[in-house]
């Protein structure tokens, strides 16, 4: 198990590495920080996915490799997915209508003015949808990938 969130490779990490860390006939992703499109790699019936949007990358493979700490490890998809959170910068002091929200979100959580939402590979749309209907001043919101111990 994995305190924290999972983060991007770090640039020096060599992508002939991540390749050898493939099986045969499956595809593996790499979450990468630079590039400008997704990059396919393929050696000795071995295939790698490297880019830099973790959710394009979730929704291709079933295995993807992110550093997490000064380490760098595989995870399977699903586990990533049930990590992506939407979070939500609301622009006010109080939350009304929160018991709508947490009606269609009910493993919801709200902290310091921010709503963490789990959304699995959905989109934020339906949530920030929910949001206005409620009425909620929403001033940010950004995906992040919650890991099991993260707040």
């Amino acid at each position: 198990m994995l305190p924290g969130a999972p983060s991007r490779l770090h640039s020096s990490f060599p992508l002939r590495r991540a390749l050898g860390l493939t099986h045969p006939g499956d595809l593996l992703g790499a979450w990468v920080r630079v590039g400008r499109w997704p990059l396919r790699l393929r050696a000795g019936g071995r295939a790698l996915l490297a880019g830099t949007d973790l959710g394009y990358l979730l929704r291709r493979c079933g295995r993807v490799l992110v550093r997490h700490g000064h380490r760098a490890v595989v995870l399977e998809a699903d586990r990533l997915i049930a990590w992506r959170t939407l979070q939500i910068v609301v622009g006010a002091p109080f939350l009304p209508q929160v018991r709508e929200l947490r009606a269609i979100y009910p493993n919801l959580r709200i902290a310091g003015g921010r709503i963490t939402l789990p959304v699995g590979l959905d989109g934020p749309e339906p949530a920030l949808a929910a949001c206005a209907a409620a009425r909620l001043p929403v001033s940010a919101t950004w995906i992040d990938y919650r890991g099991e111990s993260s707040g």
